[in-house]
């Protein structure tokens, strides 16, 4: 019996052994290409405020949606930070890039007397299906004053290939597709 216990224990340490290492991703700027960021000194800098995320987003692990109504998180895929922080510090990053650094005020600087335009972000769906096309589907908006007014909703579908299902693929395209939302803010921000 007790042979039996410890070899138990030994199959079972022995399977915990091979599960595959965690994989840790982010999001990063990506520059425009060709366009120098133009400063902006006439409006309010702008802020880029809380991120919302579908439930299905908010979670640390990498979401895959599959074909049809099927879903997979990864168990050895994860985010650095949540999604939500990650879209929010390189979509700062993106306009910074585009607008100016003077622009573009980083998640908890404090406002200047004037105050700040406030980019409002609601993402429907960001993530890459199985063939790794990654899709951002979002509604944003540009709010102003004190206490803040939302201006004309705004919704866009951004598409970019991954080329595979894999993390740092997927990572890559959807920090693209931030960098084609940040695109568009900064058109409509001037």
């Amino acid at each position: 019996m007790r042979r039996r216990t410890v070899l138990a224990v030994l199959l079972i340490l022995g399977g915990c052994g091979s599960s595959p290492k965690t994989q840790f991703y982010t999001l990063v700027p990506k520059p425009p290409a060709g366009q120098p960021a133009r400063v902006m000194q006439a409006e309010p800098p702008l802020v880029v405020g809380r991120v919302a995320l579908p439930g299905t987003l908010d979670r640390a692990a990498l979401v895959t949606q599959g074909p049809g109504p099927a879903i997979s998180v990864s168990s050895d895929e994860r985010w650095v930070a949540p999604l939500d922080e990650l879209v929010r510090r390189a979509l700062t990053d993106d306009l910074r890039a585009r607008l100016g650094a003077a622009a573009v005020l980083a998640p908890g600087d404090p406002s200047p007397p004037g105050g700040a335009r406030r980019v409002v972000l609601t993402v429907q769906r960001f993530s890459a299906d199985s063939s790794g096309m990654v899709v951002l589907e979002a509604d944003w908006t540009l709010a102003t004053g004190n206490p803040p007014k939302a201006g004309k909703i705004r919704h866009v579908r951004i598409a970019e290939s991954a080329g595979s299902a894999e993390g740092d693929a997927v990572a890559n395209a959807m920090s693209r597709a931030l960098g084609e939302l940040a695109d568009d803010l900064s058109r409509a921000s001037g």
